[in-house]
């Protein structure tokens, strides 16, 4: 019976990956464009860069010129899933790994609950039973942003997709190590992947452990959870402590999303949900349901908390969603618990499809009731996966990036922020400037990974007809091009690309830029009187402001497009009196060289203050210089003591600590091994 068993988990499972298959076509998969589609195609640039710059540097965390004026790329963002595209490159060329990898979470998340639930001893069939069901959590178009479901992945959620399906493994081998007192290096081993893919699944499957300390065991669950726990912190330190000592120099995001029921519990998973009822009547007898629960009162817990502690509550909603989906399993053999259970995997399948495909056979009164089955996902595939160059528009598209192609010592490009650029492959195709052009542009991906982006906002509200102002806790600006001028010399910005006829009829009447192209419906203007510079000699000396509440100060001061730039100290607690102090710099004479981690210049104007036009962050160190300020907006500041002067890219005190912690975590980690095999 057990053979038999067996058989038929193999052939549902099979079942499960041809369905998937049916939509993600190899022939897609495996055809060799880049991709595009929504955030996912702008995810391609940094899976290139560490690939092609990093890796052969020997990093994996490191500097970036190409977005926001420079930031700390997988600092702030996890990389493993883009070390496994570098990887797989190797052998398959970075196009299809890096399609490969997105869909790796998709294909995993079915055969991670079938194996879980098997760690965890629930009996034929329910595991596979629960792995039918994570079908319609997949498939869910309710949300294309939350996390875990098909369209956030083809989104650009793929690293949340992977790390959420591990996360369910992880809570199978917990389960199975606490109990047998097993699985100590699958278990660190499973939550370094987990730490590395995503946060918020990180601190999902840790407040979820806590489980296992309302227990008669609890020295030996405290143990053994100290040990997964402590060993996994220390071999994530270097990417765990300086993302949390840098924070100061990122840019919040909490924001509080009041998301109506339909879009929380969508019609395609009442079914699962309902059957999940089912399950939680045996809360009491089975300690295996109270731990899904506890998980799930978590899950709830962190969606009410997350705006308190600048976290985005929708981030939780996928955790419950797919805690009902394993739970409707265990709730579908007590519905249907006097069947054959060799016939219930077949039912579930078969039901699972054809509500998948047909939805709710009958027409109901209230539209938004009326599920109809998968609607938009076979399109989201295919336009993601046949890639930027099987577009119609790829030629207008190429032509625009040949024309602009240049280096990183080029001045910057901006876009207008337009839903036109569609039609490339993403409203975000202008960000792959990096890739495609070889140019700087101050738009990307990874927005909270440094402070200068909401600068880079602001300035783009004033000259977008369509802002797209993603900070809700910062004011935009009207569309005012006058305004923008200041601003885009500031940014060092040389070109811009234009969409609208609002911004094309406004440069056009404006002295401040010259039409140097037009392709098709897109022109591109030369901001006139750019230095086309990342180095200048201030036109005044700059104020010196106390370090607190920087960042907002900043903001004000740029919204109102003063001159006079801030220098700010942690040193001082109340404002210099300023006396304006215009500095003659009629004569002075800057030559930079931009490199990735790097900045070279000579000046002939010693002890003046020299404005970079790059990111300020902690792990910029300088030669010929005393020391970098951070100035408005959020830039550096030297004041040379040499007329050849290098700021360089370096670690800084809490990346060495955090590198002692993970080669001691290392050690230990050895040890355990050892230990292991030598027993």
């Amino acid at each position: 019976m057990k053979k038999a068993n067996l058989v038929i988990d193999i052939l549902i499972l099979l079942a499960i990956l041809i369905f998937l298959l049916f939509y993600f076509k190899p022939s897609l998969i495996f055809l060799n464009t880049i991709t595009a589609g929504g955030d996912t195609a702008s995810h391609y640039y940094p899976a290139d860069y560490l690939k092609n710059y990093l890796i052969p540097n020997g990093k994996i965390s490191g500097w970036s010129q190409g977005w926001y004026a420079g930031f700390p790329l997988f600092q702030f963002y996890f990389p493993l899933s883009f070390l496994i595209m570098a990887f797989l490159s190797n052998f398959i060329g970075l196009q299809v790994a890096f399609k490969l990898v997105t869909i790796l979470g998709i294909f995993t998340l079915p055969i991670f609950i079938y194996f879980s639930l098997k760690l965890m001893k629930f009996k034929f069939p329910i595991p596979v039973i629960s792995s039918c069901f994570s079908l319609a959590f997949l498939f869910m178009e309710a949300n294309s942003m939350w996390g875990g479901n098909i369209p956030s992945t083809l989104a650009g959620e793929f690293s949340y997709s992977i790390s959420l399906s591990f996360s369910i493994l992880f809570f199978g081998f917990l389960w199975k190590g606490i109990k047998e007192s097993k699985y100590l290096l699958t278990n660190i081993s499973l939550l370094i992947i987990i730490g590395l893919t995503h946060i918020y699944t990180l601190m999902w499957v840790a407040f979820t452990s806590l489980f296992f300390l309302i227990s008669k065991d609890f020295k030996k669950n405290l143990f053994y959870l100290l040990k997964i726990g402590s060993v996994s912190f220390l071999l994530l330190s270097w990417f765990l402590l300086p993302f949390l000592f840098k924070l100061g120099y990122t840019s919040p995001y909490a924001d509080f999303w009041n998301v109506e029921f339909l879009k929380l519990f969508p019609i395609i998973l009442w079914p699962f949900a309902i059957f999940s009822i089912f399950a939680i009547f045996n809360f009491k007898t089975d300690k295996r349901i109270r731990f899904f629960c506890f998980s799930l009162l978590i899950s709830i817990v962190f969606f009410y908390l997350a705006k308190h502690i600048g976290l985005v509550n929708i981030r939780y909603v996928p955790f419950i969603q797919i805690l009902l989906i394993i739970l409707g399993g265990i709730g579908f053999i007590t519905v249907f618990k006097k069947f054959r259970k060799q016939i219930l995997p077949i039912i579930a399948i078969v039901f699972v499809v054809i509500w998948l495909l047909n939805g709710i056979p009958f027409e109901i009164k209230d539209k938004d009731l009326n599920y109809k089955g998968i609607d938009f996902i076979p399109d989201w595939i295919k336009w993601n996966y046949k890639g930027f160059e099987n577009k119609e528009s790829w030629n207008t598209y190429k032509e625009i990036n040949d024309f602009l192609k240049g280096d990183i010592n080029n001045a910057r490009v901006v876009f207008e922020h337009s839903s036109d650029h569609n039609k490339f492959g993403t409203t975000r195709a202008f960000e792959s400037l990096p890739l495609f052009a070889g140019r700087n542009t101050i738009e990307g991906l990874y927005m909270q990974s440094i402070s200068t982006s909401v600068f880079v906002f602001y300035m783009q509200s004033e000259y977008s007809k369509e802002a797209s102002c993603p900070f809700i806790q910062k004011t935009c600006s009207a569309f005012d091009l006058d305004n923008a001028v200041n601003h885009l010399k500031m940014f060092n910005v040389g070109q811009i690309i234009a969409k609208s006829d609002k911004l094309r009829g406004s440069l056009k009447n404006n002295t401040e830029f010259k039409l140097v192209k037009r392709i098709n419906d897109y022109e591109i203007y030369d901001v006139v009187k750019n230095k086309d510079s990342y180095v200048e000699v201030l036109d005044y000396e700059p104020i010196i402001v106390p370090w607190k509440i920087w960042k907002d100060i900043s903001y004000e001061w740029f919204k109102e497009n003063t001159t006079i730039h801030m220098i700010f100290d942690k040193n001082i607690r109340i404002p210099e009196d300023y006396k304006e102090d215009r500095i003659d710099n009629k004569n002075c004479i800057v030559n930079d060289l931009l490199k990735e981690e790097e900045i070279e210049f000579t000046t002939n104007c010693i002890g003046k203050p020299h404005l970079i036009k790059v990111s300020y962050f902690p792990n910029w160190k300088v030669e010929g210089a005393k020391r970098i300020y951070l100035a408005s907006p959020s830039f550096m500041l030297v004041y040379p003591e040499k007329e050849n002067v290098r700021l360089y890219y370096g670690n800084t005190a809490i990346d060495y600590i955090s590198s002692l912690l993970a080669s001691f975590g290392l050690f230990i980690l050895g040890y355990f091994i050892f230990k292991k095999f030598n027993k």
